[in-house]
């Protein structure tokens, strides 16, 4: 029993140790010129905290209004899109895609494409064939580069996409 519970212990300590680069994040965006959230969000989105702020694919020919967003009570890290072309808002989480796992793929087949990438595996669920798995960055495209990123490994999954963020009311 002491032998186990040394084991979870040091296990315990080393996850609590390990830094969150979402934490450690530049938060000077807002005084650095990001734009204040919209007003044509949810009221729960606009009380978050500005992490990162930014045009897609640049600021010279933008398509889209970009913004991270922090919160402490709920889920920690919601990554906004505006389409600037029709002002359509798009709610995900920042820190994570899902994958829908290919027929007769395991989870535990997604390990040398994780260990290639500098990936985490954050959550599966075999029963819906599906998987979660962290971004390769901070940056506000972290989220579509990460997409781009797995499709060499594209025979692993059938889909590739956001973790898309549902508002109760709309």
């Amino acid at each position: 029993m002491l032998l186990v519970w040394m084991i979870l212990s040091r296990r315990t300590a080393r996850e609590d140790a390990a830094v969150d680069p979402w934490v450690e994040h530049n938060a000077q965006v807002v005084a650095e010129g990001a734009e204040p959230l919209a007003e044509g969000m949810p009221a729960s989105i606009r009380k978050g905290r500005i992490i990162n702020f930014g045009y897609l694919p640049d600021a010279h020919e933008p398509e889209k209004r970009v913004w991270l967003v922090s919160f402490e009570e709920s889920y920690p890290y919601v990554r906004v899109v505006e389409e600037l072309a029709t002002g359509r808002f798009s709610y995900m989480a920042a820190d994570q895609i899902t994958l829908r796992m290919a027929d007769g793929v395991d989870v535990t087949e997604l390990k040398p494409m994780l260990e290639s990438l500098g990936l985490r595996l954050r959550m599966f669920n075999r029963k819906e064939n599906l998987s979660v798995i962290g971004v390769i960055s901070t940056a506000i495209d972290a989220v579509p580069a990460t997409i781009e990123a797995v499709q060499p490994w594209h025979h692993l999954f059938e889909t590739a996409e956001p973790d898309t963020l549902r508002f109760q009311g709309r």
